[in-house]
């Protein structure tokens, strides 16, 4: 189930070289995102304030030992066939991923196709992956994706993809998360969303090659599952991620330890945004993320910046706007006090 790797392959993080142990991946901002872009990160430089002036090999031909893939770190029992999970997976995703009239239809089999020739791994993840495995093909609105391919390196195979389909994109890397996207010359709905398997080791946005530590950086179990649309599995690293989707009501498990406010704000939004969503189809059950919330304080909120809460507002406009506020209101008070304090705020500053 899981491809072996050879030294005519990339360079993935877990690597011996001679000079050290590869320990990740990082970006350094160009007027054009490219492969010189992207940084070699090695063991022992995580407090560094920046990436160094180091290139990523071009292949592995100089690595001692090979690290296991992405898929190999994960406990066996927790990579399943699709057909397995459910018989008619596999072609659900095709279709999917090839829908007429999709922002993504016409580009992801090229994007696919040229990550893979690269000898790269590929998976659709988050709302993608949650929405085709639960049987919700229908409510998927965005192509979301992570692999190994650092930042410049998916953009350099992007633009493959995009003479291989014959379409004109615009692509783009955020150096804020290493997101990498694209849309048409005239505007529009983004093509797709990819980054690289994430890593949070590093005082920089940094990538790595492990799914249960981009699992880690995720939102909820259910939203912490890979899709391998070329071997047709499924990787579900938290252990969580299926049984979470399948139960009824719909269990939203948090799984990102984080501590920043900022953070928890957005997660909080994300909770509200889907128990919302499932409310008289799956149901939703907020017990472990209510739990996990309350230790939270009313006043968590008051440092937060101008900036983040303008960021917030944001979010919040996108992700529950057509939602009513009484309901968003009930929902946040379930998850505890702060996040009630959280959403009587923004409901006070939207128009």
């Amino acid at each position: 189930m899981c491809p072996e790797r050879f030294t005519s392959g990339p360079v993935l993080a877990g690597d011996l070289l001679e000079e050290g142990t590869v320990a990740g991946f990082g970006y350094v901002p160009s007027g054009r995102p490219k492969a010189a872009c992207d940084r070699l990160l090695l063991a022992g430089e995580e407090s560094l304030a920046e990436p160094p002036h180091r290139p990523v090999p071009a292949d592995a031909g100089r690595v001692r030992v090979l690290a296991p893939t992405p898929a190999q770190r994960v406990a066996p029992d927790r990579v399943h066939r699709a057909a397995a999970v459910d018989d008619a997976l596999p072609g659900t995703v095709a279709e999917t991923l090839a829908l007429p009239g999709s922002p993504w239809g016409a580009v992801a089999g090229s994007l696919i196709a040229e990550v893979r020739e690269a000898h790269h791994l590929l998976w659709l993840t988050g709302g993608f992956a949650r929405d085709v495995i639960a049987g919700s093909a229908a409510e998927v609105n965005d192509l979301d994706l992570t692999g190994t391919a650092p930042p410049g390196r998916f953009s350099d195979l992007a633009k493959g993809a995009r003479r291989r389909s014959g379409l004109e994109f615009r692509r783009k890397v955020s150096p804020f998360s290493l997101v990498c996207s694209a849309v048409p010359p005239q505007g529009g709905e983004r093509l797709y969303e990819y980054r690289t398997l994430n890593s949070a080791e590093f005082t920089f946005p940094a990538c790595g090659s492990d799914l249960k530590a981009d699992a880690g950086c995720r939102d909820f179990t259910v939203n912490s599952l890979y899709y391998d649309p070329v071997g047709d599995t499924v990787a579900d690293p938290t252990g969580r991620g299926l049984a979470d989707l399948r139960a009824r009501p719909r269990r939203l498990v948090c799984v990102n330890p984080t501590d920043d406010p900022l953070d928890q704000a957005r997660i909080i939004l994300r909770a509200v945004k889907f128990a919302a969503r499932w409310t008289g189809t799956a149901g939703c059950d907020l017990g472990e993320t209510a739990a996990r919330l309350a230790h939270l304080p009313t006043t968590v909120w008051d440092g937060l910046a101008p900036a983040a809460w303008q960021r917030l507002t944001g979010d919040h406009r996108r992700a529950l706007g057509d939602h009513d506020r009484q309901g968003q209101l009930s929902i946040a008070t379930a998850l505890g006090p702060a996040a009630a304090g959280l959403l009587t705020v923004l409901l006070e500053v939207r128009p």
